[in-house]
């Protein structure tokens, strides 16, 4: 599972207006829940916890939200928990309906929200599931750039590697996941569903990340930790 930075040491992207197009934060703990068909207490405990949400609109229509984490954030897919350092953000639970998916609204979504967060953060995290390459796409596209693997070592530890130089030493920082010496799991969902760390590496993976058309059973498809769309 990748995790993705855009600070201001990374170029900025230049993304082609979209017609209708509009990011909005929502303070509305009631719209937000019925947008995402949750409990309205729910979400005014997510506001509470000083997590910030933004839905983008299409000609007036929601197409699509994320949240902002503020204080403290949760990689469910890993069962992670950490504290975001001040002038960071934490960026997850991203949805595009599937009758405004394919636009490129998700990238755009991104950068709208970095743009307004950025009055007080300088720099900004997403992590993604492998398998979801249109989601990697659309991070890339917003100027994001994976700097560690997060997944889980051989004792089924959540771990980290770096992917660029002083990558994991960022990642580590924030996350306060230690840096495995040796190769994590290549499929978190085997590790989550009890197949064991290394089973994706003996060719054991019944849900095959690396081909998103094929789901695990077992699989919990409501990220927490960015990588839904």
């Amino acid at each position: 599972m990748p995790l993705a930075v855009r600070d201001h040491a990374h170029p900025h992207p230049t993304l082609a207006p979209l017609p209708g197009l509009t990011v909005a934060r929502e303070h509305d703990a009631a719209r937000m829940a019925a947008l995402q068909g949750r409990d309205p207490s729910e979400i005014a405990g997510r506001f509470a916890r000083g997590h910030r949400a933004y839905v983008a609109h299409v000609h007036g229509e929601p197409a699509a939200w994320g949240w902002v984490a503020t204080r403290s954030a949760e990689i469910g897919e890993l069962g992670t928990r950490f504290d975001v350092p001040a002038g960071e953000r934490y960026l997850w639970n991203f949805v595009t309906r599937p009758s405004h998916r394919g636009l490129g609204i998700y990238p755009r979504l991104l950068d709208a929200i970095v743009r307004a967060e950025s009055a007080e953060a300088t720099r900004f995290w997403v992590a993604y599931a492998p398998e979801n390459h249109a989601s990697g796409a659309g991070i890339r596209k917003a100027g994001f750039v994976a700097v560690a693997e997060l997944s889980f070592d051989a004792a089924g530890r959540a771990a980290l590697q770096a992917m660029r130089p002083d990558g994991g030493r960022a990642a580590s920082r924030v996350l306060g996941l230690a840096e495995a010496p040796e190769a994590l799991a290549p499929c978190w969902r085997c590790v989550r569903a009890g197949r064991g760390a290394m089973s994706c590496a003996a060719g054991a993976c019944t849900c095959d990340y690396q081909r998103p058309e094929l789901a695990c059973a077992t699989a919990d498809d409501r990220s927490t930790g960015g990588a839904v769309r």
